[in-house]
């Protein structure tokens, strides 16, 4: 069935006898909460796998033909990342659109089979067989897994496991079956279209607003609705199975090229090894919610890890603004649009969560010649992660975040440079990420930002 035709069709399990729009609106905003939650946790672990990836030949374990297949792997994984921040941007969208707050709360990794209805363990782990097959069974088609339980796959009150695309089946339902005037009770202030809404006089070039893959559009009322239930089905969860530039069929793709690396490398008497070593769930302090996470204990490794940590919280914060904005000019729109991401995503979030996996995890121990694991890039998520609802304290905060972000990547960059187990390019990096992390502080504190002062640091 066509986009269209799905957005068409009536709902397939119409309203329980009683259910008035509150009770069907406060049951979507689960749902939609539910779908924030997997959109963003798949989007990091699409990072972390393509953080880990190998980019010299000099690493070992692959050559430089194999270089070149693995720098596409990356770009597969990459682009996925960027194609899930497209489908969590829709979903909050739909929230605001249906009365509620912007959502980004997630359980810290590893989450554990049981907490999604998927039957799929969610992990930061590097690229391997295993961790693309793990993609693959959370982007896997409906029809598939109708396929291998020979039910339908509907429901999850009696245990049966739930595909994504059946989740968004559920929330296609549920806007399918309310009134849309009694649905769709959010100000379309709050939504988010990054070419309407926050560029309305067209001054942004088409790169900015298109480039990185992340352009949501406006949801309003059922037809836009669908759509974005649609894109983000048909783009990669639930895809149908001929979707050919679907996620589930281009990471077929990934793992079929794999494994032929593989045998081929064992059939010359070697070894193909795409990744680093890199730590699974790393962090730096052991999360209440989550088992089986490993600590860095290195000195260097640990600060990155720190600052990765501190400059993933504050994109967070200005995402939440971002979706969640009450009075906030659209100059003030550009400016937490420009800093999250471009600067933060491509020029910190990127570069750092690749060097972690180049540093050292563990703190060596006497007599060792063999070396050991990798860092990565933590994502921990701290209970401070939550809309400002103040325009002033909002910005006031990101600003002062910005300059200790800042001051602490300066620090780091400082300390590797002392270090005689850096490398000079990842030296090089750091300092490359320092000076942009400075620019951008003071450009956003040089905004003018009404009613508001800057106590540069």
């Amino acid at each position: 069935m066509s986009a269209t035709d799905r957005a068409a069709a009536p709902a397939s399990a119409p309203a329980a006898p009683g259910s008035g729009s509150a009770e069907l609106r406060a049951r979507l905003v689960d749902f939609l909460c539910e779908a924030a939650e997997l959109e963003h946790s798949l989007c990091l672990q699409y990072l972390y796998a393509a953080f880990s990836l190998k980019a010299r030949p000099d690493e070992g374990g692959a050559d430089e033909v194999q270089i070149e297949k693995i720098r596409e792997w990356k770009g597969q994984l990459l682009l996925l990342s960027r194609e899930e921040m497209l489908h969590l941007g829709l979903v909050l969208n739909l929230l605001t659109a249906v009365g509620a707050a912007p959502y980004l709360q997630r359980p810290n990794f590893p989450q554990p089979e049981r907490y999604y209805p998927l039957g799929v363990v969610s992990a930061l782990e590097p690229f391997s067989t295993a961790t693309v097959d793990r993609f693959l069974r959370y982007e896997m088609p409906t029809a598939l897994l109708s396929e291998i339980h020979g039910t339908d796959g509907d429901g999850t009150d009696d245990g049966e496991t739930l595909t994504v695309g059946l989740l968004y089946e559920r929330i296609r339902q549920i806007v399918a079956t309310v009134d849309e005037k009694e649905l769709f009770i959010g100000s379309p202030y709050r939504q988010i279209d990054t070419a309407a809404v926050i560029d309305p006089e067209g001054v942004f070039e088409d790169a900015v607003a298109t480039g990185y893959g992340v352009e949501p559009f406006p949801v309003t009322d059922r037809a836009s609705a669908m759509r974005a239930i649609d894109l983000i089905v048909e783009q990669g969860e639930g895809a149908e199975e001929e979707a050919q530039d679907s996620h589930y069929n281009r990471l077929l793709v990934v793992r079929a090229q794999l494994q032929e690396e593989i045998r081929a490398a064992a059939s010359a008497g070697r070894a193909f090894e795409p990744a680093r070593p890199t730590l699974c769930n790393p962090v730096v302090r052991r999360p209440a919610d989550a088992a089986d996470v490993h600590l860095i204990t290195e000195p260097l490794a640990r600060t990155a890890a720190e600052v990765f940590n501190a400059g993933y919280g504050l994109m967070v914060l200005m995402l939440l603004r971002f979706y969640g904005r009450t009075d906030d000019t659209p100059a003030q729109m550009k400016m937490v649009q420009e800093t999250v991401f471009f600067p933060l995503m491509t020029m910190f979030v990127r570069p750092l969560g690749e060097i972690l996996t180049e540093l050292p995890a563990l703190t060596a121990s006497p007599g060792t010649g063999a070396p050991g694991p990798t860092a990565g890039a933590p994502f921990e998520f701290g209970r401070g992660l939550q809309l400002i609802p103040e325009r002033g304290p909002a910005y006031q905060v990101f600003s002062e975040r910005l300059f200790d972000l800042s001051a602490r990547s300066r620090s780091l960059a400082d300390a590797a440079q002392r270090s005689d187990a850096v490398s000079p390019q990842v030296k090089k990096r750091l300092a490359f990420i320092a000076e942009n992390v400075g620019l951008v502080a003071g450009r956003f504190a040089d905004q003018p930002n009404e009613g508001l002062s800057h106590a540069r640091t």
